[in-house]
């Protein structure tokens, strides 16, 4: 069945949970690397469904993203992302466009977390300094990075321990102080991850009672 013509609410709900459970639609430009990385988390009372991007996604443009999430039925208590990445899009005759497409989704009801130049920026800062990510130009220097300070990286195959709960709040940390220093508004000028804010979002929609200890004093 293709995505486009999916209405249905992806919420599941095993015995245990309760009718408020909240929702989190997020629809990427990244075929890979996110769905897996959020799957990695299970949190009480909340739930993350990343809209799968198609396999021979090539560069998909945040119109295509747009146009995905749009295809999932949601509540007025869900809350809807695009994680977009801004390599190649944020600059040149692709900017215009670009602005547009994030606008319309803001007006919308969407909020939109770039990540410049990409989501693995966002992986990046689990292990590295914010301090030490300025000078990384473009997606494939994010990606040899992390095969430096992991010994190795596939976005097809992102391994669950080298994400964890501490790491995530480092993370947090770390991407929220590089983002206050990052001019340029809504197109930020210098490399960043707004994923942070997605981050803040869903914990502060789970139940603050039953949160893993690493995320008890989350650093709002």
């Amino acid at each position: 069945m293709s995505l486009l013509v999916l209405k249905k609410r992806p919420l599941t709900r095993d015995s245990g949970s309760l009718r408020d459970d909240r929702l989190f639609i997020v629809a990427c430009d990244d075929t890979y690397a996110p769905e897996q990385y959020f799957n990695f988390f299970q949190l009480p009372r909340v739930q993350v469904y990343v809209v799968p991007t198609p396999i021979n996604n090539n560069r998909c443009h945040a119109i295509d993203v747009l146009q995905r999430l749009q295809s999932i039925d949601f509540s007025d208590d869900d809350q809807r992302w695009m994680l977009l990445d801004t390599d190649h899009f944020d600059k040149g005759t692709h900017l215009k466009e670009f602005t547009r497409i994030i606008k319309e989704a803001e007006n919308k009801g969407i909020t939109v977390a770039l990540s410049k130049p990409c989501f693995e920026l966002w992986l990046l800062l689990h292990y590295v300094d914010e301090s030490l990510v300025d000078r990384l130009i473009d997606a494939a220097a994010v990606e040899i990075k992390l095969r430096e300070v992991l010994g190795e990286y596939n976005k097809k195959n992102l391994k669950k321990d080298h994400y964890s709960l501490e790491s995530v709040v480092i993370a947090f940390q770390r991407a929220r102080a590089l983002d206050a220093i990052t001019t340029g508004g809504m197109i930020p000028q210098a490399n960043t991850s707004r994923v942070y804010k997605l981050w803040e979002q869903i914990i502060k929609n789970a139940l603050p009672s039953q949160l893993p200890v690493e995320f008890q004093h989350f650093p709002f």
